[in-house]
């Protein structure tokens, strides 16, 4: 039905939209899940432990670097942490990480563009996602985070109910065998899904507007940037990045079309890391969890930090 007239572009919306929200919706509630399941395994101290202090902040920008999500994928786990009362210097320090690096992403990086810069863009993104997330706790951000968003940390540890650790365990009239007895299975899929029922609404609008973007911005546009001075360049490619919607996996054959193109290192990574970083579909979502001064906050430490790397790229 595809053919009635629309156009090329069109296609590629209606195509990158129901594959990309189709995706999304799953990633959303598989790790919404997971992430219940640890949060009703993991004692919540332990979890406040692991991501507290100074090694919170290693623990979490490795987790973070362990986990291949993209921006929207790395919230259900964001969301998970905040329940289970970590840090929040630390879990800002995940969230910056987590869609930036990870072992494939730097496979990536390696093969197309070499160590050195390889080098420098980890360097710089561990460095800097540790450093936002110290500066956001310092300065008290954690007061703008949705207080909906707490609430199920709550009513967990209030219930201090001693949970079924038996051969045999009932849970709302149902009897599990053995180690499955441990969980309550109904309220952890109810929980994920009614998570992901609050969030479906931002996520169409956020993935129809990354369908636009998408599909109606030419590469010739960013061809066209080439031309433009490297230093008015690198804040721009970093503006532009963070209204994109692009995994950092799919940013670095776009960014070797780029350099091909003429385009700098340090612009081609100012875009990168703000177009993986932060987008516009995740700011939509985002806005589900955080109030604004929170969210204009995280804006610009990634537009920063896309900025600082791409600067500091073409100073090496």
């Amino acid at each position: 039905m595809f053919e009635l007239g629309f156009s090329p572009a069109t296609h590629e919306a209606v195509r990158f939209f129901v594959a990309t929200l189709s995706e999304l919706a799953l990633l959303f509630l598989g790790i919404s899940f997971f992430v219940s399941f640890i949060n009703q395994t993991l004692p919540t101290e332990k979890v406040k432990q692991l991501l507290s202090g100074s090694r919170g902040y290693g623990v979490a920008v490795m987790l973070g670097s362990a986990t291949p999500f993209c921006s929207c994928s790395t919230l259900p786990m964001t969301i998970g942490l905040i329940n289970a009362r970590a840090e929040f210097g630390p879990v800002m320090a995940f969230l910056f990480t987590s869609p930036l690096l990870n072992p494939y992403i730097v496979g990536l990086f390696w093969v197309s563009f070499g160590a050195k810069p390889t080098i420098v863009y980890a360097v710089f993104v561990l460095t800097l996602a540790i450093f936002s997330g110290y500066l956001l706790q310092k300065l008290k951000f954690d007061r703008f985070v949705r207080d909906e968003l707490l609430t199920p940390a709550c009513s967990k540890s209030e219930d201090n109910s001693p949970q079924p650790t038996g051969t045999l365990a009932t849970n709302s009239g149902s009897t599990v065998a053995g180690f499955l007895g441990k969980f309550h299975w109904s309220s952890l899929i109810i929980d994920t899904f009614k998570q992901f029922r609050s969030f479906i609404p931002y996520m169409i609008i956020g993935v129809a507007i990354g369908a636009i973007l998408h599909s109606y911005v030419p590469t010739m546009f960013f061809e066209e940037l080439a031309k433009v001075s490297t230093l008015w360049l690198v804040p721009t490619t970093a503006f532009i990045g963070v209204f994109l919607y692009i995994r950092a996996s799919t940013m670095v054959p776009i960014a070797s079309s780029l350099l091909a193109k003429g385009m700098s290192m340090g612009a081609v990574m100012s875009l990168t890391i703000a177009g993986a970083g932060a987008s516009l579909p995740e700011m939509i979502m985002m806005k589900k969890m955080f109030h604004w001064p929170l969210l204009l906050a995280f804006i610009f430490l990634v537009f920063s930090t896309a900025c600082i790397t791409g600067f500091a790229i073409e100073l090496l």
